[in-house]
């Protein structure tokens, strides 16, 4: 066996004071002689991590259940420790198993990597009739074949900083099952997924108790955020009035809240806070489940029953019966009276996570504890359009103020409710001036008072049918004839219509936003109105008039913040708040995909830490809301929506890496917002790694590639023979005197070089020969999943810049020309990077 040096892929310094690879604890016969052996002393960079790999051929762990990896932290502050295993040709989640670890500050502790079998595939086919969104299955992600490993890799996360840690041993352990078991049934007794393995997954029932220990003393290393107040506000910001309540105001251009101790204050948190979960339908799955609790028995309150669904395999009015499994879970591991004695568990939680709010669909007898500012979901029943109210019938405003009504004496005036959200995304439509809605108005019955007074309307600007039927180029017979039908006819003359219906568009968002400010602030005058929670495009004239009555616009955006909200800047002069965003499922918790089968392990943690950062530093934005806290089942609502992408699994797991990152988002919360960064890890640390070439969807050659340090010789291209270049995607061929890419494939890299690398110079030429982009020069790279390059003529040959972790550079205007050889050179010298093209200074960076 032989150690291999790997690329980087943390940030910390690793220092190997003793490894072995053996075996114990094993009741099969011991592995052949190969499989143990002690090595010599390793010190390797922080950006480098530990890889095993057989000296020849692969390992055959198959009879054993788990490699168990001891580390020691020998750092003052707590480190994160990931381990994996993996087959040859391991990509992203797919044929390799992982497990993680923080460990706090010069402790020991031993991170069990289970080997999950990979099971037999039963294709998605039986599963279809029961899934919204899903259209595949694998069975390969979060598995290995256990007889065939090619590696095992220690590696430190990238948000621990200048640490150093002692891998002591890695010990294969315990009995192994068979290979390739059946994949029914896939879910346990707890709800989870079968075949794969998480960090803190629940095996028994004794599990539970473990997991509480264990986050408790979690609460208390990270109590939260060292520059908050009791509210979460940011208690080292410049102070404004103090009035008791949230309020919204506007510091050096960024719209802020303040909290009532006059804190500026950034509303941050998830919707749904709370603990149990939600009935999931087991008839017609009764296979898939390893064991379900007698409906009779202990757990027999936690059993439902109902009939028919909204989508998919009951909507036809089939009879079901369910299980909560969140529900029983929480019992298991609070106890009985698990409500209420997680009430302030629940606020601890946020807190130690990094957040400040408690969002929207939370229960009540979590934020009703008044240690966490809290919003409230308004819902009230009275006449509707198509999801949108019937504004003008004054059973409308009875229902929204009834509604308000059972707030006082709970949340009204209550100093620790931001405010309220009334409604969630209505249909206004993508037209102008929420002609969508309009148009519904006109399919409404005769009886809808918003339908006769749009006819009203139209007979003051129209004496006569025949003139309105001239002006749309319609062909209703009657007024009477428009009120009684159910059907909108096709108009020739669609942008007079379209106007009319606009003009009344206006009127009516007018109504409805007065009417439930009124509402509002006849129960709760010192809480803030927090609008309807729009969705999708909305006509800027509609914003302008939401603007005119709520304290604080709300939109629900998955996309980037930006996207829909940058074009109010200097247009609508308002504080919004996001009422929802979120990112995928966690795909190593469930077999069922999309459209794409196996995803990067680090992109929904990299989608929320991008989302978070783009709408922390957006001037408009006061606040984003996480959706949401807790997974839906695996197996499924009764409408078949089935997402796993809460801060919690369906046994009350906090899920790692989400929890890691939040507190690196939510702990420099203000940071971020007051400076536009947040604390680097990578600040100051110095660029060190290999160097290499890169395409995006382009074709290229390089040639006469030459790496200096000084006046010493790191590397100079032959390209006449292999010299051991690391290419991945593309279509890669050393030939002609050229290395080169003649593959369509995004993100196609050859790299080469010593992870050591540092303070040097690298030359090359570059020519592009096809596609759509320029070229990427890398330099220092962390890892596959992070860009550290120069990006020449990117997003669609237009623009330059500098990408790299810690650092990075405006988009400057570049094009690359076809097959023109062009002089690039790339200056690294500790934290800076500067950038050459043909001698000409483009481009330089610091972290």
């Amino acid at each position: 066996m032989s150690a291999s040096i790997y690329r980087p892929r943390s940030l910390a310094l690793i220092s190997v004071l003793s490894l072995s690879l053996a075996v114990a604890g094993c009741v099969q016969a011991a592995p052949p002689a190969d499989m143990t052996l002690p090595l010599t002393t390793h010190t390797l960079s922080g950006t480098t991590p530990l890889v095993l790999t057989p000296a020849t051929g692969t390992w055959d762990f198959s009879s054993y259940e788990s490699l168990m990896v001891r580390v020691k932290n020998t750092s003052d502050k707590p480190v994160t420790v990931w381990a994996s295993a993996e087959n040859e040709g391991a990509k992203n989640l797919q044929d390799n198993v992982r497990t993680a670890a923080q460990i706090e500050a010069g402790q020991t502790a031993t991170l069990q990597l289970r080997l999950m079998r990979r099971s037999q595939d039963p294709t998605y086919a039986p599963f279809k009739p029961f899934f919204m969104y899903y259209k595949n299955i694998n069975v390969r992600d979060a598995t290995i074949d256990p007889s065939q490993i090619a590696r095992v890799s220690v590696r430190l996360d990238s948000g621990s900083t200048a640490q150093s840690v002692q891998v002591e041993s890695i010990s294969a352990v315990g009995q192994g099952t068979p290979l390739n078991p059946p994949f029914v049934p896939f879910v346990d007794k707890y709800g989870q997924y079968t075949h794969a393995d998480w960090p803190d997954k629940i095996y028994s029932d004794a599990d539970f108790a473990a997991r509480l220990q264990k986050e408790k003393a979690e609460m208390s290393a990270y109590p939260g955020a060292p520059d908050w107040d009791s509210y979460g506000g940011w208690s080292k910001g410049p102070k404004q009035k103090a009035t008791g309540y949230f309020y919204p105001t506007k510091v050096d251009g960024k719209w802020w809240l303040v909290d009532p101790t006059g804190s500026l204050y950034w509303s941050y948190g998830p919707t749904g806070v709370g603990a149990g979960g939600e009935g999931s339908p087991v008839t017609g799955k009764e296979s898939w489940f390893t064991q379900l609790p007698p409906q009779d028995g202990p757990l027999q309150k936690y059993w439902g029953e109902g009939k028919g669904a909204r989508y998919m395999y009951y909507e036809d009015g089939k009879a079901w019966k369910s299980f909560d499994f969140g529900s029983s879970n929480a019992e298991r591991k609070y106890g009985p009276d698990w409500r209420a004695a997680t009430a302030d568990f629940m606020h601890n939680r946020l807190r130690n996570w990094g957040f400040n709010t408690i969002a929207n669909w939370s229960d009540f007898k979590v934020y009703l504890q008044h240690k966490t500012p809290y919003v409230v979901a308004i819902h009230y029943g009275g006449p509707w359009l198509e999801h949108i109210p019937d504004v003008f019938d004054p059973a409308f405003a009875t229902a929204v103020n009834e509604r308000m009504d059972k707030e006082k004496d709970t949340t009204a005036g209550d100093a620790w409710n931001i405010g309220y959200f009334v409604d969630n995304e209505l249909t206004w439509g993508y037209k102008n001036k929420a002609e969508v809605a309009i148009t519904g108005a006109l399919r409404a019955t005769p009886t809808s008072v918003t339908k006769r007074t749009l006819i009203a309307d139209l007979k003051a600007k129209y004496p006569e049918i025949a003139a309105l039927n001239a002006a749309w180029g319609a062909d209703y017979a009657s007024w009477d004839a428009m009120l009684q039908g159910k059907e909108v006819p096709e108009a020739k003359n669609a942008n007079a219509r379209s106007e009319d219906l606009g003009a009344f568009g206006i009127k009516f968002a007018d109504k409805y936003f007065s009417t439930v400010r009124a509402a509002v602030k006849r129960v709760a005058p010192n809480n803030l109105y927090l609008g309807c929670r729009f969705h999708g495009h909305i006509d800027t004239e509609i914003i302008k008039v939401a603007a005119k009555y709520a304290d604080v616009v709300s939109w629900n955006v998955y996309e980037e913040p930006g996207s829909r909200l940058n074009r109010f800047i200097n247009v609508v002069d308002k504080p919004f708040i996001v009422g929802e965003f979120g990112i995928g499922s966690d795909q190593g918790q469930t077999p069922f995909r999309g459209d794409t089968l196996t995803e990067d392990p680090n992109k929904r943690v990299a989608s929320m830490e991008n989302w978070v950062r783009n709408a922390v530093v957006h001037p408009l934005v006061v606040g984003g809301h996480y959706f949401q806290f807790r997974d839906q089942p695996i197996t499924g609502r009764p409408d078949g929506e089935a997402t796993l992408r809460g801060f919690v699994n369906t046994a009350d797991t906090p899920h790692f890496e989400l929890v890691q990152a939040n507190r690196r988002l939510g702990y420099n919360l203000y940071t971020l917002r007051s400076t536009g960064q947040l604390p680097s890890p990578y600040a100051k640390q110095p660029i060190r790694g290999p160097i290499g070439v890169g395409t995006w969807a382009t074709q290229a050659e390089f040639k006469d590639i030459h790496v200096t340090q000084g006046a010493k010789n790191l590397f100079q291209s032959d390209l006449s023979r292999d010299q051991g270049w690391k290419m991945s995607n593309g279509d890669w061929k050393i030939a002609d005197g050229v290395l080169r890419q003649s593959g369509v494939q995004e993100r196609a890299l050859a790299t080469i070089g010593d992870p050591t690398w540092s303070n040097y110079t690298l030359n090359l030429k570059a020519r592009k020969t096809g596609g759509n982009e320029g070229f990427l020069i890398v330099f220092g790279p962390q890892d596959d999943g992070n860009k550290s390059w120069w990006n020449l003529g990117g997003w669609g040959n237009t623009k330059s810049a500098l990408e790299l972790p810690g650092a990075s550079t405006a988009q400057t205007p570049q094009t690359i020309e076809l097959n023109r050889w062009y002089d690039i050179r790339v200056e690294v010298q500790g934290p800076t990077v500067k950038c050459y093209l043909d001698n000409k200074l483009i481009q330089q960076a610091t972290r």
